[in-house]
């Protein structure tokens, strides 16, 4: 067993998997956040496990559609104008990512993160008594059309050459599935690798719970700036408790993270991939698993509190007000295959959350450059729930010398 001291920096899914991963190999850990476990971008995500998407959120065909959902300020995916200054480094670094040769590379990359996401989620759950927060029931994406259906043969080809198998169902075994799923859909597929979970708040707070109990500490407080000394991090300063000593110090602050990499003088392209979700206590329908639609990024996941809807992508950057109509539009769009979907009412939730999202759809995971005792996890844009726990793992495999059963090179730092 390894005994030093970590400070992790987030209180999100990365973070107090880090934390709790590191307490088995002995260490002391302290978490650090200004807001409580499980409630920044972990608390709203769609409570996807989806351990089969492997394919890069934008790729060569994804780009052609691109243009015409921008025109939509409603549409899946929308940029702020006054903010594209700033975002163009970071999408003219998206759009080389998604040539062929680089889609292939992050496409193994991502598959290669992928091979312990049930295993680690379920150490860490059962270690915490919270097991049964994981649905076993592979989500199923719906189609409208043959030619949707087609447009998408490449991602199958991907899955089933990495092992995931994505098995069709015609549109009325998918109703026969789920009753809800009314008479447009023309069929349906199995993900091939997409479980979810009924509370992703509850996820976090149970494995943060675990870490206390196993003599961890969580304080709220946020994290203003970091203190060199030669080539390390001796202490940080917080904004309500003032400075405190450091020994190790692992970053997993999301959408935040590259801030404080800045002040170590690293620069990682990040920005803040805007998502919504609407939650409705009382749908009008009812599914035994997650579903996701092909004309329209986004997923419908049963959860303890009510059907999430869930989806959208903003640029718009870390601090404009939300444009709740953007989680309005989810509604719409699921009322199209769910046709006995209520309207929201009174009890309906809306939320916005910062996806921390890279150009490569890769997360950073590893050492700074730049600094001998500072760690790193995050950028995982849509798939931080997923990566989560294995980002834990290996982050603690290396900062205690473990070998680690991926190889690591794609998820540098300085990649950028």
């Amino acid at each position: 067993m390894t005994e030093f001291s970590a400070t992790i920096i987030g209180a999100g899914i990365v973070g107090m998997s880090t934390a709790a991963f590191l307490q088995r190999e002995g260490c002391k850990v302290t978490v650090i956040d200004r807001l409580p476990p499980g409630e920044g971008c972990s608390f709203g995500n769609a409570g996807g496990i989806a351990f089969a998407e492997i394919v890069p959120t934008v790729h060569s065909r994804m780009l052609l559609k691109i243009p015409r959902w921008l025109m939509d300020p409603l549409g899946p995916l929308t940029l702020r104008w006054s903010y594209l200054p700033k975002a163009m480094p970071w999408l003219m670094a998206l759009g080389r990512n998604a040539m062929p040769d680089r889609v292939k590379a992050i496409t193994e990359a991502r598959a290669a993160l992928a091979l312990r996401v049930v295993s680690d989620f379920e150490t860490l759950l059962k270690a915490a008594g919270a097991a049964d927060l994981i649905n076993y029931q592979d989500t199923l994406r719906l189609y409208d059309n043959e030619a949707q259906y087609l447009a998408e043969a490449p991602e199958r080809e991907a899955k089933r050459a990495h092992g995931y198998v994505t098995k069709r169902l015609s549109g009325g075994e998918a109703r026969e599935l789920e009753p809800a799923i009314g008479p447009s859909v023309h069929c349906g597929v199995f993900h091939g690798g997409w479980y979810f979970v009924s509370n992703p708040e509850r996820v976090v707070k149970s494995i943060a719970a675990d870490v206390v109990k196993n003599g961890g500490t969580i304080i709220a407080d946020d994290v203003v700036s970091l203190t060199r000394l030669g080539n390390r991090v001796s202490e940080i300063v917080l904004k309500e408790k003032g400075p405190r000593k450091v020994d190790k110090l692992v970053i997993c602050a999301g959408a935040y993270s590259h801030l404080l990499a800045r002040q170590l003088d690293e620069n990682i392209l990040l920005e803040a991939e805007r998502g919504y979700h609407m939650v409705l206590p009382n749908p009008g329908v009812s599914l035994s698993r997650s579903l996701t639609h092909a004309r329209t990024p986004g997923a419908a996941t049963p959860m303890e509190m009510g059907l999430r809807l869930a989806g959208s992508d903003e640029f718009a950057g870390l601090e404009a007000a939300p444009n709740y109509k953007r989680a309005d539009a989810l509604w719409r769009n699921f009322k199209a295959v769910l046709p006995g979907l209520r309207e929201p009412d009174s009890k309906t939730t809306r939320w916005m959350g910062r996806r921390p999202g890279t150009p490569d759809s890769l997360p950073v995971i590893g050492p700074s450059k730049t600094t001998a005792n500072v760690w790193y996890g995050f950028g995982h844009g849509h798939m931080g729930l997923t990566w989560g726990p294995t980002t834990g793992r290996l982050i603690s495999e290396i900062m205690t010398g473990r070998k680690s059963n991926i190889d690591l090179s794609p998820f540098r730092a300085d990649r950028f």
